[in-house]
């Protein structure tokens, strides 16, 4: 009875001295917690699709990789889920981030808890440090009460620049933001550099969780842990429930109501000005909804993707899906597509029919852009083609259009849509020639979308029809695209 009276006795005592952190501090730790397993999670999953990386603009299965990863090769596998939740547990990490780093600031946090004293800072307190590490020497009773100072140093180059990093390089990686910022691929000197970079930092983020959890086991887990759970020593022994009163009753009534309808106006009005993707709905909808109402709004419209020379075009152009197994499209195949024609109809004032020798005559634009697929691997080709917006115009476009939808040959092919502003962006083609030849029947002819604001599965192959509408109810579940119906997302631009 007493050895249990003494273990209890030593067991308060270490919560007692362990260290305290604030409300705040706790809870961002924990917010940060699930959303680094939801980013480490799905992370895995994107990279079973390719498993492989690269360094410059551009790279594939066919060309030179700086890394392949013991990994099974999963073409789309569960890519389509692991982006969306990558993306949501980004939203979370960075919201949380930023909460924690502006407190931090305010309260003096960083300078009273993570910034080393100068004395801390010698070489022999670093050498001793270093070394009580590598032997695995658990911390005494005193020195378990703060953070020694490499624990601190570790902990403000994580905050202030391998998260930041990791931010860079994943902005890095979006077609839309590089169209403003193109200085952020640039000044690492190629998208798929980026997406090296983006892993070797996550794998450095892994490294610092592992010894983070070591030196929390060594220095006593529960302790550790319950500093992180429990509030901080003084604190108040009042319970800490609401008294509610009638007055605090009606004011937190109000107050409720009052951001009810907050949220609500909000709503409504992002709706309004076109800031909610047609695939919002759904657990994955928050960060789908975040991510494209943030590029609509910090992105201009007129901002252009970055074009290239004819000395940067790739030597090898991957084919993603294969052509339309259709009776159909085998025959205009056969006959050059002759008898072919793009159909135009929906909220236009002109309907039109094209054909491909029409569609020639037009004005033509060329482009080389960089092609990035969702699952990877990358591409630069020289699109020919005439400007959508040139077609619109051709059209008359009514002023009550929000989409334009996109189908193709054959039952099972995929179909999509863009809002207005891609639409009518200059950059956007529809696309008849690649490096100054006829579209290969593999890279989507007759005719395919080409959006270098947004990544691959957006440029729609093989293009039968082109429907303006103001919703997009009517096409196939309603979300915009075929992508969100096989776990992808409608917005494409990260």
């Amino acid at each position: 009875m007493s050895a249990s009276l003494s273990g209890l006795a030593a067991r308060i005592s270490e919560i007692r001295d362990s260290p305290r952190h604030s409300a705040l501090v706790r809870i961002t730790h924990w917010i940060n917690t699930a959303s680094f397993l939801g980013l480490l999670v799905s992370g895995f999953a994107i990279l079973l699709a390719h498993p492989r990386f690269y360094w410059g603009e551009t790279g594939s299965l066919a060309t030179p990789s700086v890394l392949n990863l013991p990994l099974p090769y999963m073409k789309g596998g569960p890519s389509g889920w692991g982006r969306n939740l990558h993306f949501l547990a980004a939203w979370v990490c960075v919201l949380n981030g930023l909460l924690y780093v502006v407190s931090g600031v305010l309260t003096r946090h960083f300078r009273r808890n993570l910034l080393p004293a100068k004395a801390d800072l010698t070489w022999d307190s670093m050498r001793r440090v270093v070394w009580n590490h590598l032997r695995l020497i658990r911390p005494d009773a005193e020195t378990s009460r703060a953070y020694n100072p490499l624990q601190r140093l570790t902990y403000l180059a994580v905050v202030f620049a391998l998260l930041p990093f990791m931010m860079w390089t994943g902005f890095a990686m979006s077609p839309t933001i590089v169209s403003v910022f193109p200085g952020v691929v640039t000044l690492l000197g190629g998208q798929e550099t980026a997406r090296t970079l983006h892993f070797f930092a996550a794998d450095l983020l892994v490294l610092f969780l592992v010894v983070h959890l070591a030196m929390v086991w060594l220095a006593g887990f529960r302790a550790r842990a319950g500093a992180m759970i429990v509030s901080p020593r003084g604190a108040s022994a009042e319970p800490t429930g609401v008294l509610l009163t009638r007055r605090g009753l009606v004011t937190t009534g109000l107050g409720t109501a009052a951001g009810a309808t907050g949220l609500a106006v909000a709503a409504t009005l992002a709706d309004r000005y076109g800031l909610i993707p047609p695939d919002h709905g759904g657990i994955y909808g928050v960060g789908k909804t975040l991510t494209y109402a943030a590029q609509r709004l910090l992105t201009p419209d007129h901002a252009m993707a970055r074009e290239f020379s004819r000395s940067d075009i790739s030597k090898v152009f991957p084919v993603n899906g294969f052509p339309p197994v259709d009776e159909t499209f085998e025959r205009l195949r056969a006959g050059g597509f002759a008898d072919w024609r793009l159909v135009i109809d929906g909220l236009v004032s002109r309907p039109a029919r094209f054909s491909l020798d029409e569609l020639r005559r037009f004005p033509a634009s060329t482009q080389i852009t960089h092609q990035a697929c969702e699952e990877g691997w990358s591409f630069i080709a020289e699109w020919t083609g005439v400007a959508l917006s040139y077609l619109l115009n051709l059209v008359g476009v009514r002023p009550q259009a929000r989409y334009v939808f996109f189908l193709s040959f054959g039952p099972k092919q995929k179909w999509g849509s863009l809002d207005m502003p891609d639409a009518w962006h200059p950059q956007t083609l529809i696309a008849y020639g690649m490096n100054g030849e006829p579209l290969p029947a593999p890279n989507g002819a007759p005719l395919r979308v080409r959006v270098p604001r947004q990544l691959g599965f957006k440029s729609i192959k093989y293009l039968t029809r082109i429907t303006v509408t103001d919703t997009p109810k009517g096409f196939g579940k309603g979300w915009g695209s075929s992508s969100p119906e096989h776990g992808y997302a409608w917005y494409g631009g990260i």
